[in-house]
């Protein structure tokens, strides 16, 4: 009966022309807005006499074109809202509402953003403990970003900076406690070559710039990620990934120096070249916390890790991801990368060296075996959900959704810390991290 009403309904569409079919892809992309939500935009399509296009940011705090927060440090929560007009530019608009009686809002001010989309939206204590900015990336058709950083104080909506960058991240860095600090990595300066960092501040009550710096000149060609973590020491570190050509990797670390007043590149103990030791040709591998314990781990591709049988080498390759900002000279954990569905297993420190890997038999995943290939002690594998988990040597567990399919696994040989619960817990989308 069901399936006779959703053709009945089908027809009816088709009956009813290109207009049946636009209005179907509206409530598609457009549901509809209860509670506060409805009631910003209600105020927001009266202040504007006609109808807002919400825009949605693709990253950031907020990923919804409403944000709320305490922007003026008066005690009580504005709202601010992304949107476009189509009687005005083609640019996204930025208004903050005030609450206005009961369950209701008005728009106090609205200013014109620097491109159609919206990358990123976020908001900070960038100049004092109580009020907040709002950080609004924008993006053009073209690729370029810029960066808008908004302030409201009585009643008036200003843009503080506007920058073109690359990448951004705000942390404490410089250890003020009640502020937070923004680091910019700016687009390439083809005379000056390497990557140039901006870090800016709070000073004497007024947010600016403080420095710049420029890193790997010669080596760096641009921007690939920015990163913040606590170190063993609980200072603050920048860890940024850089490329050096068109498909490789390097890292770079760098520390807040609170006599100077300056970030500066940080260089572990022991490591006199930190672009060779953090060098890694799969230009998905960015640095992220892999263990979960607030500081930023840099990936390392190691050639003695064990054996990649083909066709498995073409796909996997043995990490180490090492945390160098202990003064022991830095934690590692030890496993196998899979870059076509962007995952890293940690595998036991003392298979390092002597484990095979080679795909298993129906060619969905791969076998974690001894040196020699005689001994299996796992198996992975991606397979539709649908999949039978039971087989003759054991049942299969769940490790993790991967779009639409299942990453599985089941032990074949008990091997000590190889076993499911260590391998649900220890195994990573890096995509999700």
């Amino acid at each position: 009966m069901m399936k006779k009403i959703t053709a009945l309904l089908l027809v009816l569409l088709l009956l009813a022309g290109c207009s049946a079919a636009g209005d179907v892809e509206t409530l598609l992309r457009a549901p509809q807005l209860s509670g506060e939500s409805a009631a910003l935009q209600k105020a927001l399509n009266n202040y504007l006499g006609g109808s807002a296009t919400l825009k949605y940011p693709a990253s950031g705090d907020f990923l919804s074109p409403f944000a709320f927060g305490d922007w003026d440090g008066d005690g009580v929560d504005e709202a601010a809202v992304l949107y476009t007009v189509d009687t005005t530019s083609s640019n996204v608009w930025l208004a903050v509402l005030e609450p206005s009686g009961e369950s209701g809002w008005r728009v106090s001010q609205a200013i014109e953003g620097m491109s159609s989309e919206v990358e990123s939206f976020s908001a900070a204590s960038l100049k004092d403990a109580d009020s907040k900015q709002l950080l609004t990336g924008y993006i053009s058709p073209q690729g370029d970003q810029y960066l808008a950083v908004y302030q409201y104080d009585n009643g008036s909506l200003s843009t503080v900076i506007s920058k073109s960058y690359t990448d951004m991240i705000v942390a404490n860095f410089t250890g003020k406690g009640d502020t937070q600090d923004l680091v910019l990595a700016l687009p390439p300066d083809t005379e000056l070559g390497g990557v140039t960092l901006q870090l800016l501040t709070a000073n004497d009550g007024e947010f600016r710039s403080t420095q710049t710096l420029n890193l790997g000149e010669g080596v760096y060609s641009s921007c690939a990620a920015l990163h913040a973590g606590t170190g063993s020491d609980d200072a603050m570190y920048l860890v940024m990934d850089a490329w050096t050509g068109t498909s490789s990797l390097v890292s770079d670390i760098i520390l807040y120096d609170a006599e100077t007043g300056f970030l500066q590149p940080y260089r572990p103990g022991g490591m006199s070249d930190i672009q060779r030791s953090t060098l890694r040709y799969n230009d998905t591998l960015l640095s992220c916390d892999i263990d979960g314990n607030g500081t930023v781990d840099i990936p390392v591709e190691i050639d003695d890790g064990g054996t990649l049988q083909t066709p498995m080498d073409k796909r996997l390759s043995f990490l180490l991801w090492k945390d160098y900002t202990s003064t022991a000279g830095g934690n590692s954990r030890f496993g196998v990368y899979d870059s076509e569905y962007d995952l890293f297993m940690e595998l036991p420190e003392s298979m390092h060296g002597s484990v095979l890997i080679r795909a298993n038999q129906g060619g969905t995943g791969w076998l974690i075996c001894n040196a020699e290939g005689n001994t299996v002690y796992c198996e992975m594998r991606v397979v539709e959900p649908t999949t039978d988990t039971a087989s003759g040597d054991g049942n299969y567990l769940r490790i993790a959704n991967i779009g639409s399919q299942q990453l599985q696994a089941r032990v074949v040989t008990p091997y000590y810390g190889l076993n499911l619960d260590s391998i649900s817990q220890n195994t990573v989308l890096l995509g999700s991290n």
